[in-house]
C-alpha cells in the first residue's frame, strides 16, 4: 500500500470511528431521555362540592403509578373544582408550561367538554375516568375515557326500573352536562319500554334546597324516583328532603350517589336507595386499594382512574411519546383492567359494566 492510500485509509477509519461514536452518543442520549420521568397531567376537583370524587380518582391514579412503573411517571396535579374555565386554564398550563405527554381527567362532563378541544388542538391525549356525557363520544381524535357513556347507563337504569315493575317515573337531576345527558337517555329509554315519565325536575349542581322540585315530583304521583347528581352535599339534601316531604316511593340513583359520604350524611333517608354504578373494581383491585389506604374501600371512579393510568403506561412502554403515537396505541390496546375489560372503540369509548347496589344499614349491598 502506498503512502497516499495509507493516508486515505486513515481518514476513512477516523470517519467511521467518528460516525460510530456519534451514533452511540445519539442512542445513549435517547436512552437517557426515555429513562427519565415522563410527565402526565391530572385535572379534577380536589376542592369544592365534587372534591370527594377527585380524591377518589387521585388515589386510583397514584396507586397505578406506584404499582405499574415506579419512578418512570411524574404526575402533575391541577385542582379545577370541576369548573370549565378552571379546567381549560389547567390544561393549557399542563401543556405549555409542564410539557405533559398526556392528561388524565376531567371528572365533570361539562368541564371535560370545555377542555377537550384544547387538548385536541395541541395534539395531547386526554383520558377521562369519570365524564359520562354522550356528547363526549364526538370530542375528538385525542379524547378517550375508561368510563362508559351515559348512553349505556341510561339504558341500563331505565330497564332496571321498568323490569322491577314500576311504570310511572319521576326524575330529579342536576342542571349540568352530566345530569342532562343521563336524564335524556333515561327518560327516552323508559318511555320506549312503555313507561310514563310523569315529572322531570332540575336543580343546580351545588343546590342544597330542592323542596320546590320535590313538591312538583310528589304532585305527579310517581311510583319511583330517579336521582341524577354528582355532588355529595346536594345528594344528601335531596334524599333528606324527599323523606321530609313525604315521598315514600322507591328511590334510584346514578353512580354519583354511590359514596360513603352520602350514606353518612343522609342517614336513614338513604335506606333502601338503589344505585346503578360503574364497576367499583375487581376483587383484587379492591383488596390492594384497602391495603394501600388503611382499609378504605375504593371510592367512585377509583378503578377507572387506575385503568386510565394503566392504559397510558402501556402506551409509554411501547415507546409512544407524542399525542399521535399514544392515541394510536390506545386504539389498538386491550386489557382486563381494574374496572373490567378495556377496549377503546373508534370514539375512544368503552363498553359499560355496571353494578347495582342497595343502601342498607349504612352500607351498600350488592343486588343480585
Amino acid at each position: 500500500m502506498n503512502k497516499s492510500l495509507q493516508i486515505l485509509s486513515g481518514f476513512l477509519v477516523l470517519a467511521l470511528l467518528g460516525f460510530a461514536g456519534y451514533t452511540l452518543y445519539q442512542q445513549r442520549s435517547e436512552n437517557e431521555v426515555l429513562a427519565g420521568p415522563i410527565k402526565i397531567g391530572w385535572v379534577g376537583p380536589l376542592s369544592g362540592g365534587a372534591a370527594s370524587y377527585g380524591e377518589s380518582i387521585r388515589r386510583g391514579v397514584e396507586m397505578a403509578s406506584r404499582e405499574l412503573n415506579p419512578g418512570t411517571i411524574e404526575i402533575v396535579f391541577e385542582d379545577t373544582k370541576c369548573e370549565g374555565r378552571d379546567t381549560v386554564n389547567a390544561v393549557n398550563k399542563l401543556i405549555s408550561v409542564d410539557g405533559v405527554s398526556a392528561i388524565v381527567g376531567e371528572v365533570c362532563s361539562g368541564a371535560t367538554l370545555a377542555a377537550a378541544p384544547v387538548a385536541n388542538q395541541n395534539g395531547v391525549v386526554m383520558i377521562s375516568p369519570a365524564s359520562t356525557s354522550p356528547r363526549l363520544s364526538e370530542a375528538g381524535t385525542f379524547f378517550f375515557r375508561t368510563v362508559p357513556s351515559d348512553a349505556s347507563q341510561g339504558l341500563f337504569g331505565a330497564n332496571l326500573v321498568y323490569d322491577n315493575g314500576f311504570r310511572k317515573l319521576a326524575v330529579l337531576y342536576s342542571n349540568e352536562e352530566y345530569g342532562l345527558g343521563f336524564k335524556d337517555v333515561l327518560t327516552k329509554q323508559f318511555s320506549e319500554r312503555g313507561g310514563a315519565v310523569v315529572a322531570t325536575e332540575t336543580f343546580g349542581r351545588d343546590d342544597v334546597d330542592v323542596r320546590v322540585q320535590i313538591e312538583a315530583v310528589k304532585s305527579a304521583e310517581p311510583d319511583a324516583v330517579y336521582i341524577v347528581v354528582n355532588n355529595p352535599e346536594t345528594a344528601v339534601a335531596t334524599l333528606k328532603q324527599l323523606r321530609e316531604l313525604g315521598v315514600t316511593v322507591p328511590l334510584y340513583g346514578s353512580e354519583g350517589l354511590k359514596s360513603d359520604d352520602i350514606l353518612i350524611g343522609a342517614g336513614i333517608a338513604a335506606e333502601g336507595l338503589i344505585v346503578t354504578s360503574v364497576s367499583a373494581g375487581t376483587s383484587g383491585f379492591i383488596e390492594r386499594h384497602k391495603a394501600e389506604y388503611n382499609g378504605a374501600e375504593p371510592g367512585p371512579f377509583a378503578a377507572q382512574g387506575y385503568d386510565a393510568m394503566r392504559a397510558l403506561n402501556l402506551a409509554i412502554l411501547k415507546g409512544a411519546r407524542s399525542g399521535d403515537a399514544i392515541a394510536k396505541v390506545l386504539r389498538e390496546v386491550t386489557f382486563e383492567g381494574a374496572s373490567g375489560h378495556i377496549d377503546f372503540d373508534e370514539h375512544g369509548d368503552v363498553v359499560g359494566n355496571y353494578d347495582v347496589v342497595r343502601a342498607k344499614g349504612g352500607k351498600f349491598i350488592p343486588v343480585e
